[in-house]
C-alpha cells in the first residue's frame, strides 16, 4: 500500500512540475513577417500582462499572430519569480519597431493583485533604467488589468517611470465591491487618486464581454469593469468602453476577433473600435 501511495505522490509531483514548465513555455522572440502600409510603427514597447492564474499561453498565440500579421513582434520576456525578482530574456535592439514584451508571474495565484501592482511598477522602472524606455503601451487581462491601472498611479506619483501611451484592459474588475454591500478598498484608493489619472495624456480602452442573457463574462460582472468610467471620464484621458457580446472571460484574450481589435487599436492608422462606447 505504501508503495502505491509513493508512486501516486511521484506522479502527482511530476505532473505538477510538467504543468509549471508548460505554463512558463513562452513563445520565442520573432521578427515581423511583413510591414504594412496601414500600420504605424514606432519604438514604443507594448507589455502583455496576464491575470490571476495566467501563464505563458495566455498570450502566446496572440503574440505569434501579431508578428505574422505585421503589427508588432516579441523581443523580450520578463519573468517575475516567487521572490519578486525580475528575469529578462531575449534581445531588444534599439532599431526595433513595435516591440512586444511578454510578462510572466511565477506566483500567479495571489490572494490580491497588490503584488502584481508592485511587480509591474518594478518592470516599468527596470525598462526605463536598462532600455531607456520613456513611453509604453500595455494590454492586460483580468486582475492584470486591475494591477496595470493602479501602476499608472505609481507612475504619476514617482515621476521615475515611463509614461503610459495606450492601454487595453480585457475584463479587468477594477471594483470588486458589491452594490449595497462590501466595499472594495483597492477601488476606493483608485477613486481617491483619480485626479492623477485624469491628467494623463493617454488612451484607455476598457473591453468587457457578456454571455447570452447575462451581465457578466462568466467570471467578471459588467459593473466591476465599467466602474472605471467614473475614475477616468472628464479628464485628459481618452477613454473608450467596448462591449463584446457572446464573449467569455477567457475569450477576451484568446479570440482572433479580439486579437485583430488589439492590433488595430494600438497600431492601426484608423484605430476604429469594434463597437460604440
Amino acid at each position: 500500500m505504501s508503495l502505491k501511495w509513493r508512486w501516486l505522490s511521484v506522479g502527482f509531483i511530476g505532473g505538477w512540475l510538467s504543468y509549471r514548465w508548460w505554463c512558463q513555455l513562452a513563445v520565442a522572440p520573432q521578427p515581423l513577417a511583413q510591414r504594412r502600409s496601414d500600420v504605424d510603427y514606432s519604438k514604443t514597447p507594448t507589455l502583455f500582462v496576464p491575470g490571476w492564474g495566467g501563464h505563458a499561453w495566455t498570450y502566446n498565440r496572440l503574440l505569434h499572430w501579431l508578428a505574422m500579421q505585421g503589427y508588432g513582434h516579441k523581443v523580450l520576456t520578463v519573468r517575475v519569480d516567487w521572490h519578486g525578482h525580475l528575469h529578462f530574456s531575449g534581445q531588444w535592439q534599439p532599431t526595433e519597431t513595435n516591440p512586444l514584451i511578454q510578462v510572466l508571474f511565477d506566483h500567479s495565484l495571489t490572494r490580491s493583485y497588490q503584488p502584481q501592482i508592485d511587480w509591474i511598477t518594478a518592470i516599468l522602472r527596470a525598462l526605463k533604467q536598462q532600455y531607456g524606455v520613456t513611453a509604453y503601451n500595455v494590454v492586460a487581462h483580468s486582475w492584470g488589468g486591475s494591477a496595470a491601472i493602479h501602476s499608472v498611479v505609481s507612475e504619476q506619483r514617482s515621476g521615475t517611470l515611463p509614461r503610459l501611451h495606450r492601454m487595453i484592459l480585457l475584463g479587468a474588475p477594477v471594483d470588486e465591491g458589491r452594490p449595497g454591500g462590501a466595499v472594495d478598498l483597492a477601488y476606493q484608493r483608485l477613486h481617491a487618486a483619480r485626479h492623477r489619472l485624469r491628467s494623463l495624456d493617454a488612451t484607455v480602452i476598457n473591453v468587457y464581454g457578456t454571455l447570452a442573457g447575462r451581465q457578466t463574462d462568466g467570471s467578471v460582472p459588467v459593473y466591476q469593469v465599467t466602474a472605471l468610467r467614473d475614475i477616468l471620464r472628464g479628464g485628459a484621458v481618452t477613454y473608450h468602453e467596448v462591449h463584446l457580446a457572446r464573449t467569455s472571460h477567457g475569450q477576451l484574450h484568446a479570440s482572433p476577433k479580439v486579437w485583430r481589435f488589439i492590433g488595430e487599436s494600438l497600431w492601426g492608422q484608423t484605430k476604429k473600435p469594434l463597437t460604440r462606447d
